[in-house]
């Protein structure tokens, strides 16, 4: 039985005990809501901390704050300082993998002038939001600024340039002469040895961009000076100042099927190159000159009547194609060029063009298809190929020691007139002219003593009065005597003008005399013009100094 005494002996809970332990579980509480209210912490890594103060700079989402830099600090190899920022609560879904930071402050760049702002409050660091799940609590800062926010709609591509000039991220791109994107990101391949850019293009303008469009630099004054002639164009004042990229499809041919984003396109240095670089359909040939190439150049037209139907693409061959020469040395002294027959100028269906062309092309050269130098631009001396028919031209065969197959040629222009003359001189010192005169001579000669004879043989008749036996006869016999003694002397006549040391005779040898000195001074000019065709304009390129030899 329990007694008052074992009770009192019974440890109690007092109400101190409780009163400790709430407060503790109070404090908890509120740290765990301070901590949670305060936000997330995240480290920013950057270059350098130009501008950025630690407790004042903020982190801003289109002017709205959403964070504050609360330290700076050195990595430990001293390459970059590493920033603490605490985003606040209500903002840490902003912090996915895939979210940019990058530094507001006033800048000058293509795009226009921004962040005049920052003069009087500072810097900020803007946060734009990215698109993955994953979150993340470290950060790269940005050199530059994102140009398009995760909001705007369109499609990104990719465009890669061998030869064209180097463009700033921010450029414009226009559709003609409209503004429907920018780039974004500018790269040089050490591989490739390209430029690769990265482009945007907003929404609906997205839908201009087709499997056939055709990029190219657009820097407002675009100067040629080609076989066709001289040519300047100029686009607006904004194209000119800032410069950019121009896209739209080939002349005469309409848009074709949407492209996919992310699809890469060349970009080339002008309109004129992006029309020719777009036949990507060809095939190479050699053609064989046994004459001077000045003036002709790599990108010339290779032209079938008037048409084009290809381009130059070296000037001489000399380069290799599968660790094999494009050109073995053969024992003779023509100078091979390179050239591509771009089927899509002939129609265009290139591959019909193709098929066409390959089963006709040892017909045509059998039928005397051949290739020739022409002028196309007398002020600049530049020329280019033409292929036409030559029925007289000497057949040749088509199996040649090549990488390609070669398109015969045959000689034109100066040239080629300067050797017709030279052959109709040579025919006519040919000619065997002093032993026809002997000849005539001697047939006069031998005229003159017939009629010596009929002359005597008249006289003899007159004398012996034969006219009274034979009568009216004899008379007739005279006359026709007479008649041919008169024709015999109107020969003697005409003959005598052909001999040797006569007027006509002087005349003709004076001509032949002269078309043999014009000949002898249309060698150096008919030489000259084949070597620089401008010559006519210009002076002639004065050849180099020869150097002496060192003594060994």
């Amino acid at each position: 039985m329990t007694t008052q005494a074992d009770i009192e002996d019974k440890p109690k809970f007092s109400v101190i005990w409780i009163i400790p332990i709430i407060a503790l579980l109070i404090t908890g509480w509120m740290l765990y809501q301070h901590q949670v209210n305060k936000g997330h912490t995240i480290f920013i890594k950057m270059n350098d901390a130009d501008g950025i103060i630690a407790g004042k700079t903020e982190v801003r989402v289109k002017s709205v704050k959403v964070g504050l830099v609360e330290s700076l600090k050195l990595e430990l190899n001293q390459n970059a300082v590493v920033a603490k920022v605490r985003v606040l609560q209500p903002y840490s879904d902003l912090l996915a993998e895939d979210s940019s930071f990058w530094v507001v402050k006033p800048r000058i760049d293509e795009s226009g002038i921004s962040g005049m702002n920052t003069l009087l409050s500072g810097v900020y660091i803007e946060l734009s939001p990215g698109e993955a799940k994953a979150r993340s609590s470290i950060f790269t800062l940005m050199d530059e600024p994102a140009l398009i926010s995760a909001e705007v709609e369109g499609k990104r591509y990719k465009l890669v340039a061998s030869d064209a000039e180097v463009l700033d991220v921010g450029s414009s791109i226009f559709f003609r002469n409209f503004k429907i994107g920018q780039v974004e990101s500018a790269h040089f391949s050490v591989e490739s040895l390209k430029m690769e850019y990265g482009i945007f293009i907003y929404s609906p303008y997205d839908k201009l961009i087709t499997d056939n469009a055709i990029f190219w630099i657009s820097s407002g004054i675009d100067f040629k000076l080609s076989t066709e002639g001289v040519e300047v164009s100029t686009g607006s004042l904004a194209k000119m100042i800032k410069g950019g990229i121009s896209v739209d499809y080939p002349p005469s041919m309409p848009s074709g099927k949407i492209s996919i984003e992310n699809k890469s396109y060349a970009l080339h240095k002008n309109f004129s190159m992006a029309l020719e670089r777009r036949f990507d359909h060809f095939d190479y040939y050699l053609v064989e000159f046994e004459q001077s190439i000045r003036g002709l150049k790599a990108g010339a037209p290779v032209e079938y009547r008037g048409m084009r139907i290809g381009t130059i693409e070296q000037v001489p061959a000399t380069g290799v194609s599968d660790d094999r020469p494009l050109y073995f040395q053969r024992d003779n002294t023509s100078v091979p060029v390179l050239v591509k027959i771009e089927y899509g100028r002939i129609y265009e269906d290139a591959e019909l063009a193709q098929e066409y062309w390959s089963t006709n092309i040892e017909k045509w050269i059998r039928n005397g298809l051949r290739a020739s130098l022409k002028s196309g631009n007398l002020l600049t001396g530049a020329v280019y190929i033409e292929l036409d028919f030559y029925p007289s031209a000497e057949i040749v065969s088509t199996d040649k020691a090549t990488v390609y197959p070669v398109l015969p040629s045959v000689s034109s222009g100066i040239t080629a007139l300067s050797e017709q003359v030279t052959s109709l001189l040579n025919k006519l010192n040919g000619l065997p002219l002093e032993t026809t005169v002997k000849e005539l001579e001697g047939a006069l000669q031998q005229h003159r003593l017939l009629a010596m004879e009929m002359n005597q043989l008249v006289k003899s008749v007159n004398e012996n009065d034969i006219t009274e036996k034979v009568g009216g006869n004899l008379t007739s016999l005279k006359d026709t005597l007479n008649q041919l003694t008169s024709s015999l002397k109107q020969f003697e006549q005409t003959m005598t003008q052909y001999q040797k040391g006569s007027g006509v005779m002087e005349q003709l040898n004076s001509t032949l005399e002269e078309i043999e000195s014009l000949s002898n001074r249309l060698k150096p000019i008919s030489k000259g013009l084949n070597e620089q065709p401008n010559m006519l304009i210009f002076n002639k390129e004065a050849e180099a100094d020869p150097q002496p030899r060192k003594t060994k």
